[in-house]
Order: C-alpha cells, then sequence, then structure tokens
C-alpha cells in the first residue's frame, strides 16, 4: 500500500489469518500490538492508523469484494453459466444463506474500526495538531467502515421497515468478551454524521498526505468526509438532510483545483482508469480516495483475488460481464463507452446475448502485475449527489439542466426529464464495476430485473426484497446472544 510500514506488519498478517477462521466483529490480535497500551510518539498514531488502510485494502475489503457485490448485487454484472470457477457464483446468482455466502467483508470491517477507536481514543499524546490529523483521519475512517456495514446488513433509513437491525457499535477499548447487540439504523447513522463532521472541525490537512507528507490519494482527506456526507444525507433522507447533501456537494464541486483535487476531462477520461502508467491513472485529481496496491505480497491480493482477475479480459473464461443491453444503452460519442468492448465475445454456448467486458480495471502497470490502484471515491459523485439532492429537494428543472450538463460533459445522451430513474442511469453509466449500483438502488428503495443472462431462479429483485439486506454471519449468532438475525434469514 506505498504506506512505509514497520510494525503494524505483525499485527496485519495476524489479522489475516484470523479471518480466515472463526474471527468475530470484535476480534483483534491485540497480543501482537496491545492496543491498551499508550502511543508513545505520533509515528506510533501513524502506523496504527496504517493499518486501518491495511484492513480497509484486504480482498475481503475494499481491494475487491466490496466493490464487486456492489455490482452483482445489481442489475449490471452477471457470472456466465459456464464459468468453472466458483468465486462469487453465489452471490452472483442471488442464492445465498445466513450460513453459506462469499460476504467476509464484515470482518475487515470491523478489524478496521477497532483499530481506528485505538487513534481516536489515545489520551497519551498531546493534541498538536498533527495528532488532531490523525485523529480526524481515523473518524474518517471509523465513519466509513461504519457507513458500509449499515449499508450492507441494515434496511434503508427510509424503508420505514425494521429499523431496530442497524450493526453492533464499538466504539471503546477492545474487548474480546463483548458480545454487542444491534444498534439501531438511526444511531449508526448518527455516529457515522457525528465523526464525520468532528473530522471537518478539527482537521487542518485539506491535502490527504503519506506517512512522509507527500501528496497520496491512498489516505483520507476531509474531501473524502464531506463527499461521504452528501451520501450519507442522501440516504438517511431525514428533515433537512437533502439540503446539507447538496451543501456538501457544492462545497467539493467550488473547491475544485484546490488541495490536489479537480474533475477528469473528457479527453483523460479513458486513460484514467486504462493506463498502465501509474503517474496517469494514479494518485490523479479525479480521485479522492484509492487502494493502494503495489507489487509487494503484503501490499497485493494478487491473481485469485484482484478485482482485476474478475473483470479484465484475460481469457475466454474470465468471469463478471455486463449486459449487451447495458453496452448499447450508451452514445457511440460517449466516452465511458470506451470503456466496455465486446472483444473477445463471451457466448460458450449459452451466454445470449454475448457479455461485455470492462476494460476499467487491468492486470499489469509499470509497478507489476495487479498493482493497479482501486478507485474508491471520485469527485465526479459530487455532482451525480448534487443532482439527486436536487431531484428530492423538487428543484427538477435545476436538476435537469445539471443532469444534461454532466451527461454532455461525456458525450452522453440527453435527458427529458430529471426523474431518479434518469439520474440513476446517468450514475449506473458513471459508475459501473466501481460498486455503486447496489447502493443506488437501495438507497432508493428500487429493485431490479435482469431479463437477459439470468442463470439463476432468482431474476428479479423488489426493493423491499431480504436479498438487500446482507445475513448477519452465523458464527456471530453462534458465539454472541445479543445478536439478532435480519428478519427473513
Amino acid at each position: 500500500m506505498k504506506l512505509r510500514k514497520t510494525f503494524i506488519y505483525i499485527l496485519i498478517g495476524a489479522l489475516s489469518l484470523a479471518s480466515c477462521s472463526e474471527n468475530r466483529l470484535i476480534e483483534n490480535p491485540v497480543d501482537q500490538f496491545p492496543l491498551e497500551d499508550p502511543l508513545r510518539s505520533e509515528s506510533d498514531m501513524r502506523y496504527l492508523l496504517n493499518g486501518v488502510y491495511d484492513q480497509y485494502s484486504t480482498a475481503a475489503g475494499f481491494g475487491t469484494d466490496i466493490l464487486v457485490f456492489g455490482d452483482l448485487i445489481s442489475d449490471n454484472v452477471f457470472i456466465t453459466s459456464q464459468n468453472t470457477d466458483v468465486a462469487y457464483r453465489t452471490t452472483g446468482f442471488l442464492n445465498w444463506s445466513a450460513d453459506i455466502s462469499d460476504f467476509g467483508m464484515l470482518d475487515e470491517l470491523y478489524d478496521g474500526i477497532v483499530l481506528a477507536n485505538a487513534v481516536i481514543n489515545d489520551k497519551s499524546l498531546p493534541e498538536t495538531p498533527t495528532v488532531l490529523n490523525y485523529k480526524g483521519e481515523a473518524r474518517i475512517a471509523r465513519a466509513l467502515g461504519y457507513y458500509y456495514a449499515v449499508s450492507f446488513y441494515s434496511p434503508n433509513p427510509t424503508s420505514g421497515v425494521n429499523q431496530e437491525y442497524g450493526v453492533p457499535l464499538n466504539l471503546g477499548k477492545y474487548d474480546p468478551n463483548a458480545k454487542l447487540p444491534r444498534a439501531s439504523v438511526s444511531e449508526v447513522y448518527d455516529l457515522i454524521i457525528s465523526d464525520l463532521t468532528t473530522a471537518l472541525s478539527t482537521m487542518t490537512n485539506e491535502t490527504p498526505t503519506d506517512n512522509n507528507g507527500a501528496p497520496n490519494k491512498g489516505f483520507l482527506s476531509p474531501t473524502a468526509a464531506r463527499l461521504l456526507l452528501s451520501r450519507i444525507y442522501l440516504t438517511r433522507g431525514a428533515t433537512g438532510d437533502y439540503q446539507k447533501a447538496l451543501e456538501y456537494s457544492n462545497q467539493i464541486i467550488s473547491s475544485a483545483g484546490t488541495n490536489s483535487f479537480g474533475f477528469v476531462s473528457k479527453s483523460d477520461y479513458v486513460n484514467y482508469f486504462t493506463s498502465s502508467d501509474i503517474s496517469v491513472s494514479e494518485n490523479r485529481p479525479e480521485t479522492i480516495w484509492e487502494i493502494n496496491m503495489t507489487s509487494t505480497p503484503s501490499e497485493n491480493t494478487g491473481v485469485n483475488n484482484s478485482i482485476s482477475s474478475f473483470y479484465a479480459s484475460n481469457g475466454t473464461k474470465r468471469r463478471f460481464l455486463f449486459r449487451k443491453s447495458f453496452y448499447d444503452s450508451f452514445l457511440s460519442t460517449d466516452v465511458r463507452k470506451g470503456l466496455l468492448t465486446t472483444t473477445p465475445a463471451l457466448n460458450e454456448g449459452t451466454n445470449v446475448p454475448p457479455g461485455v467486458w470492462t476494460r476499467k480495471y487491468i492486470r499489469t502497470t509499470s509497478e507489476g502485475n495487479f498493482t493497479q490502484n482501486v478507485k474508491v471515491f471520485r469527485m465526479s459523485e459530487a455532482y451525480l449527489n448534487k443532482i439527486e439532492a436536487l431531484n428530492k429537494l423538487g428543484n427538477t428543472t435545476q436538476a435537469l439542466t445539471e443532469l444534461n450538463a454532466f451527461a454532455t460533459s461525456r458525450g452522453g445522451s440527453i435527458y427529458t426529464s430529471a426523474s431518479i430513474e434518469n439520474i440513476l442511469t446517468e450514475r449506473r453509466k458513471e459508475f459501473f464495476a466501481e460498486g455503486q449500483r447496489f447502493f443506488d438502488l437501495k438507497r432508493n428503495n428500487l429493485g431490479f430485473s435482469n431479463t437477459t443472462n439470468c442463470y439463476s431462479i432468482v431474476c428479479s429483485v423488489l426493493g423491499n426484497d431480504k436479498l438487500f439486506v446482507i445475513p448477519m454471519p452465523l458464527r456471530e449468532m453462534n458465539l454472541n446472544n445479543n445478536m439478532k438475525q435480519y428478519p427473513g434469514w
């Protein structure tokens, strides 16, 4: 992850082993780095914070799974019925259960949260500007972990159902004997918003920087907090929330060109994703936060787990494909169509129509195989969050103007109305293969239907379906008698 870590390697190595066995939501290998001991220096705090990124960057975290699930559990991606690789087939076929699933991201998120807690709760170091920035960064990281946990494992806040089924809130010291119950959905969102707004009020460094103070988009920044807040307020939908979503989106848009952030141009768009030259594709102004990857084994998910292994056109049996109807929805002038390709056509006798590849993920960069940084947050989302907020505030005239301006900037189709369906269509075109489709649909209480290339008994999912709420892992249910399973599972 290009973080120049020292003792944190030991910690994360033990974490990775634990995650493959009986890891729990509150587990952490504290014997490798005693989190209850006071930190001795700002460097200690930095290294501990680096561990949060290490945990989030795993294949079960943002390195692959979280983004993959966002497209698999939607109408975006299908897995060919002839693919002999079993990875993600349960998810892709919408056929999982509480005891049989591909979902391991909850462990990674909570392991990162435990490390973030150690930074946030530390009382041993004077609150210098550096320490305050580190603690703010940890709060953003904790909010990020809880946002994805509650988004996957709890109902949508505006769904009106089962709002007592949030996720457990672990905010204190590590306790291996803790049996945390679910908080309510509203309590989780309150914490997330508190963390992000506190970070914004205490951080003075607007530019994301690495251990040596060099700009590096692999680190969370106040801009990431603002973008996440705009998404959070769009999702929670309480009184005044859509106005706040609009305000935070506007803050990001108006600050473009400062603190290493800016919007990718149409001419640079394809290279931003596909260039093997990392000076062109990584740490760019368009990126707000990305997962850093290198060729070092401890910082690389490798061939079996790399997100490029599932998306890139590396052979006739690899793995995730988009539907031809989605490809056909782009105008020939739309720059984003250049990130999809029908070569090689993959039908294997059963895929009718043949699937379409994406070029957003490549195998090899100038640093080696499977070293492409994984983009998680982009500046362009601020525009689309703004448009959705305008729609929900009833300002459909301005929403339509902004929607068509954004589509035109990509060479895309012009819309006649700023309906939520049209806005989500534009978001789908902008963020395919980036893991947002599931969250876009769920946030708006919408389902999806796969009318082609459906190789499962489940081809349509309603907006209130239990498939939009991932079941709590069975091992957690068995070990924690305070945990309640989501209804229906």
